[in-house]
């Protein structure tokens, strides 16, 4: 009988042929391999080659699956930072570079936005009339048509951080602005730390409040509590519809940041006439609330068609 031999661990293979070819700065052979390296074994010690190597072709927006799936891992060391980076200024995703510079290591931060401020005036100098055209329509969403909106409010990272805070702040006390990206907007002007207090309005409320100081609509502690008894009164004996309800309940208090504990003062009680709308407990305000709710949801959904 012949001797067997193993044959190779194909990922393996590709993740040393396409480490090889990073370090011979041949960049498409690098992702080719280490695009099915990550397949087969789908790790930051993959995804960080590869993320080099897209860099290297100038493809940045191929590497942000990548990037947002090991956040952590490349804000663990100084190379992974500064690689990150490169990845975000090279978008160019503003918002999204001015977020992550909270999570850097205070050591690191001062340089980092220092590269910040310099991507951004290069970005003016270079794309001013870009950069207004965007800014002007940013500005004034509520004369677009819903998916006009949704689309708009997906360029908003390409601005730099200042006309990004005079874009945002008019569509806050837009009543056509879908109260998702009104709050999508707020997110982003505490995400670049804007100091500057807007109002807001909100379902039957507005009032005044300054967005670096918010907690951000998924860290906010009365949604938070909510969902929280949600998830007791549901138990673990369906958790398949616990975590369904969780998403879109998630989802739908969004829409009152950032007053949602003026809306529900009581989160338990909400919670309980959430899970059973039509219970003797519910109350005329929590009826019309969940009639508000759903019909911005469909609105929403009639904007992604």
């Amino acid at each position: 009988m012949g001797k067997i031999v193993a044959l190779p661990n194909n990922g393996n293979r590709h993740l040393t042929v396409g480490l090889q070819a990073l370090k011979q700065q041949n960049y498409a052979s690098a992702v080719a391999h280490l695009e099915k390296a990550f397949k087969l074994t789908p790790a930051f010690e993959v995804a960080l080659p590869l993320t080099q190597a897209y860099a290297g072709l100038h493809q940045p927006r191929a590497a942000v699956p990548y990037v947002s799936q090991f956040m952590e891992d490349f804000l663990a060391d100084e190379a992974g930072t500064s690689l990150l980076f490169d990845i975000l200024l090279a978008l160019p995703d503003y918002r999204f570079a001015w977020a992550v510079l909270h999570h850097v290591r205070p050591a690191a931060a001062s340089a980092l936005k220092a590269r910040i401020v310099a991507a951004e005036a290069a970005d003016r100098t270079a794309n001013a009339a870009a950069i207004a055209d965007i800014a002007r329509e940013l500005r004034h969403l509520g004369g677009f048509e819903p998916q006009k909106q949704e689309q708009l409010i997906n360029t908003i990272g390409r601005l730099p951080r200042t006309e990004m805070m005079a874009a945002a702040r008019p569509n806050l006390t837009d009543p056509d602005v879908h109260p998702a990206i009104r709050i999508s907007l707020l997110d982003a002007l505490t995400a670049v730390d804007d100091q500057t207090p807007v109002t807001v309005i909100g379902y039957a409320t507005s009032g005044t409040v300054t967005p670096s100081a918010l907690p951000g609509v998924l860290n906010d502690p009365t949604l938070l509590q909510v969902l929280n008894q949600v998830q007791l009164q549901i138990g673990l004996n369906d958790p398949e519809l616990m975590r369904a309800t969780v998403e879109v309940l998630r989802f739908e208090l969004g829409y009152l940041y950032p007053f949602i504990d003026q809306v529900i003062p009581d989160p338990k009680h909400f919670a309980t006439s959430y899970l059973n709308k039509t219970g003797d407990a519910v109350t005329p305000a929590e009826r019309d609330l969940f009639t508000w709710l759903a019909n911005q949801t469909a609105q929403l959904m009639n904007m992604a068609k």
